[in-house]
């Protein structure tokens, strides 16, 4: 979904773009995939696992806007995307048509400067236009940072995936499932 462009003034006083993405973000978009992959152990990906090409991120991020029921959000300062977030679908069937999935992700360098509230504030209200009711995500065990800010926004936990991450050492983390009533 193509929605309306937002500036909003962060704490160390920058202004920071929330857009909706665009083709002609395709390579930013995996920069920063890539950035945020090796700055955290909490994302599904690690960074050697940034394998798409820009051709299949333009693909994907045209699918993204043209989709009515789905956005993808950037978070632009100082023309460095910054951060993203996205709102997907869970189907089209009558009885999960009212639940939307909720993912973000915002590089290190950006963190405590207000980004992810604003984004979350901006992506539920769209949300809600779409006519969602309910968002849901995951939360890795230990990312006590994102759980925090999920908490303030209202997710509620709802249930736990044993050993839900294994990682390259053997070591597993446990995810827990969130969900906020709009």
């Amino acid at each position: 979904m193509i929605f309306g462009e937002k500036k909003i003034a962060l704490k160390d006083n920058r202004i920071c773009v929330l857009r909706s993405v665009e083709a002609k973000d395709a390579a930013g978009i995996l920069e920063y995939l890539r950035i945020v992959s090796s700055e955290t152990p909490f994302l599904l990906r690690n960074e050697d696992e940034v394998t798409y090409t820009i051709e299949s991120e333009e693909q994907l991020l045209e699918n993204k806007r043209n989709s009515p029921r789905e956005i993808m959000m950037v978070a632009e300062v100082e023309g460095v995307i910054a951060g993203n977030c996205g709102i997907v679908t869970l189907g089209e069937l009558r009885r999960i048509y009212h639940r939307c999935g909720f993912a973000i992700a915002i590089k290190q360098l950006y963190w405590d400067l207000g980004i992810g509230s604003a984004m979350m504030e901006y992506a539920f209200s769209l949300a809600k236009e779409m006519g969602y009711e309910q968002a849901e995500l995951e939360v890795i065990d230990g990312n006590n940072r994102a759980r925090s800010l999920y908490e303030r926004f209202g997710f509620k936990e709802t249930g736990k995936n044993f050993r839900a991450f294994k990682y390259d050492d053997g070591s597993y983390k446990d995810e827990y499932k969130m969900v906020k009533i709009l």
